[in-house]
């Protein structure tokens, strides 16, 4: 028996300061960014070396993301095997009427581009390399020599690198066979995932003690959560912003305003980058073919729609989905890009959006001043600690 009583065994625990608390919460929050990143790398590079099947499994996940809040609202009436058959066969026939509508035009503009260029280069070599040309007559006249060169050099790699693949790869696309393997394979895919999330989720906890279940759940469902708000977010921003630029253009009487308004579109993947990939063509083209005035109101138009997609259509649509403001939505791409090359760049806002899920779920919240204080002993509670123990 201690001769010397409970008091002499029980020490006090030392008070933690709040710098001590913010340096081990940001040492925690590193800590796990790290291990993030380093787990991001190695699944990269496995993909690298599966690139055919990883790339069908990553488009089969967007597809049954994108197909998700469908197939869910369906099955709250319907098995889910045929919730699933049912949002297949309308994809199908909207599928269809799209491509009826969208892919002759689209063939026919990039067909046509691709014979136009020669005649812009031409045009826009002669307006650079007119010396009374008032925009350009204060520069020096190898400058200006230079400048009339660009447009050239412009033309070739376009029709290099983008019109002559483009019509290479429509015609191609179309005709092979392993379009239609895709066409199977990824709703194949796609459904087996949806049909088994459930199982695969229920394995996964299984795995984990009892006590951790229901946090390990709450963090699958916020994952799930973003990453498919980022997908969907994308899907209808992308839609949005090429309709916007698509109508604006044809009403103005620029050419291939179809052709612009959908690459620009699509590739509005990378936030904020549409309106912006469509700004040179666009004005180039409204400035050849109608004029200074044009292409001023073109110009002015596409910055205006640009300023509708990131204040009022990206916001809701992306940042309220993934819960990253456009400061680093920005950054998470370009440190993506830089990293990864250009699957990064797609991958950046997801990864980003799932480092703060896991950060906000698994670390700790940040403390508060008020938090921070001290506790203010209760008066009633100093005069029985001075009293002592009762006997």
């Amino acid at each position: 028996m201690n001769a010397a009583g409970p008091d002499a065994t029980t020490r006090p625990r030392r008070r933690v300061s709040r710098a001590e608390r913010r340096v081990t919460f940001w040492l925690k929050t590193l800590g796990l960014i790290a291990v993030a990143i380093y787990l991001l790398v190695g699944a990269l590079q496995f993909l690298g070396n599966v690139k055919a099947t990883a790339l069908l499994f990553v488009v089969a996940l967007f597809f049954a993301y994108m197909i998700f809040p469908l197939v869910r609202r369906l099955n709250e009436r319907l098995p889910l095997g045929i919730s699933i058959l049912l949002v297949y066969l309308a994809l199908v026939f909207v599928g269809v009427a799209i491509a009826q509508l969208l892919v002759p035009p689209l063939v026919t503009d990039v067909q046509d581009a691709a014979k136009t260029v020669p005649a812009l280069v031409k045009h826009y070599t002669a307006v650079f390399a007119d010396p009374a040309n008032p925009l350009i007559h204060w520069l020096s006249p190898a400058e200006r020599a230079y400048l009339a060169t660009v447009p050239g050099q412009i033309g070739h790699f376009l029709q290099v690198n983008a019109l002559d693949t483009a019509g290479r790869t429509f015609s191609v696309v179309l005709s092979t066979i392993s379009v239609l393997a895709a066409l199977i394979i990824v709703p194949v895919l796609a459904a087996y995932m949806l049909l088994d999330a459930e199982n695969i989720k229920r394995g996964f906890l299984g795995l984990m003690a009892a006590k951790y279940r229901p946090k390990a759940e709450t963090v699958i469902f916020e994952l799930d959560k973003v990453v498919g708000g980022f997908i969907r977010g994308q899907l209808i921003d992308c839609s949005i912003l090429g309709a916007m630029l698509t109508v604006m253009l044809f009403a103005l009487h620029v050419p291939y305003a179809l052709l612009i308004g959908v690459v620009s579109g699509a590739l509005n993947f990378i936030p904020y980058a549409g309106a912006v990939i469509a700004f040179v063509p666009a004005v180039g083209l409204a400035f050849a073919y109608n004029g200074p005035t044009n292409a001023l109101i073109v110009a002015a138009l596409i910055l205006v729609i640009h300023q509708i997609d990131g204040n009022f259509v990206s916001p809701r649509v992306l940042k309220e989905n993934v819960g990253l403001s456009p400061f680093w939505i920005v950054l998470a791409i370009l440190v993506g890009s830089e990293l990864f090359g250009f699957p990064g760049t797609f991958l950046a806002v997801p990864a980003a959006a799932m480092l703060r899920v896991l950060r906000e779920q698994l670390l700790p919240r940040p403390v508060v001043p008020v938090e921070a204080q001290p506790p203010v002993a209760d008066a009633n509670d100093g005069a029985a600690a001075r009293r002592g123990p009762r006997r």
